[in-house]
């Protein structure tokens, strides 16, 4: 009976061994291969429509005449004189800033609460990656019926404790861009609460230990101990929240509509308006570049604030050992 003999590389003669190592991709040219379909698909859908957004910007177009003028930076000139803009960009760092704080505070109570041990600890914190998992749209719908002044959750409870004697316009001129940080925030805390959890069960117990030798209270305890440990983490945090907030719409539109008036138009909405309601697509376009710009700078803000600490501070163990030790 004949034998089949599998010729492996080590078995072939050293010339055959030679072309068969030399037909072979490298694993550069391997993942190049597997990561090109992704870079093609990324310059159709995201490249292409950037780079025309950009053209856009320096042009002024009419669709109804079919008529493209290139008019250079008149558009942004246009744009940053605008009180449009001026009221707009207001609003804008107005309410990113509260998502922010408010989106910091949820996330890191709520670790410090999951990173307790207690009886069902494991469905609370399946329970609450939810509101992240929900998209903007169905929760600008729940938060603007918890809102509402005639069926809203909110004044049912506060006039059955009788804290009010009438229902409270929660959507109001004064209230609308805190009500709807509030539900932009707790969107979008999850995200940033499992951040700062994932860090604080690396702390070592030791440290818990001797700030409990030195008598340190709750405050004491999270300034020298804990807080060393997450400002890291809190900044990436920071940086995802203020993008998302900055370029917020889905949750405006549906609960406001950047009103009433134009108490909650931010730039985003301003960028709406004179881009699909006033036609303005040049405009609108050079708008939407302002915003790139201004988060642009914020993030990188935040990363050179990350940068400077890690320099400067490049253990943040020893540090936290140091400043427990020092107290």
């Amino acid at each position: 009976m004949a034998t089949t003999v599998e010729l492996t590389p080590s078995r072939m003669d050293p010339v055959a061994r030679r072309r068969w190592s030399s037909s072979r991709l490298s694993d550069g040219q391997f993942a190049s291969l597997l990561t090109l379909p992704v870079i093609v698909a990324l310059l159709a859908i995201v490249g292409y429509p950037t780079a025309y957004s950009l053209w856009t910007s320096f042009h002024r177009i009419d669709l109804i005449f079919k008529r493209n003028e290139y008019v250079g930076l008149r558009n942004y000139q246009e744009a940053l004189t605008s009180p449009a803009l001026a009221h707009a960009l207001q609003i804008t760092i107005y309410y990113t800033a509260l998502v922010s704080i408010f989106a910091l505070v949820i996330a890191v109570g709520g670790a410090l609460i999951l990173n307790e041990k207690f009886r069902g600890r494991g469905f609370v914190m399946a329970l609450v990656i939810l509101p992240w998992a929900v998209s903007l749209y169905a929760t600008a719908i729940v938060w603007k019926y918890l809102y509402s002044a005639e069926w809203g959750m909110f004044n049912a409870v506060l006039l059955k404790l009788n804290l009010i004697d009438r229902p409270i316009n929660f959507l109001s001129e004064t209230l609308a861009v805190p009500a709807v940080a509030i539900a932009h925030a707790w969107q979008i805390a999850p995200l940033g609460m499992y951040f700062v959890l994932a860090t604080l069960q690396v702390i070592p117990e030791d440290l818990y230990k001797a700030a409990k030798v030195d008598r340190l209270n709750t405050f004491e305890r999270f300034r020298h101990v804990v807080f060393p440990y997450i400002k890291a983490p809190l900044l990436i945090v920071m940086v995802l929240v203020t993008v998302e907030a900055a370029r917020a719409f889905d949750v405006i539109f549906f609960m406001t509509g950047g009103g009433p008036g134009d108490v909650s138009t931010t730039l985003t909405w301003e960028v709406y308006r004179v881009f699909y309601k006033n036609n303005q697509y040049g405009q609108g376009a050079a708008l939407g570049w302002l915003l790139v710009i201004l988060t642009t700078i914020i993030t990188t803000a935040y990363f050179l604030l990350l940068f400077w600490r890690r320099k400067q501070r490049p253990d943040s163990a020893t540090a936290a050992d140091l400043t427990v030790s020092e107290t």
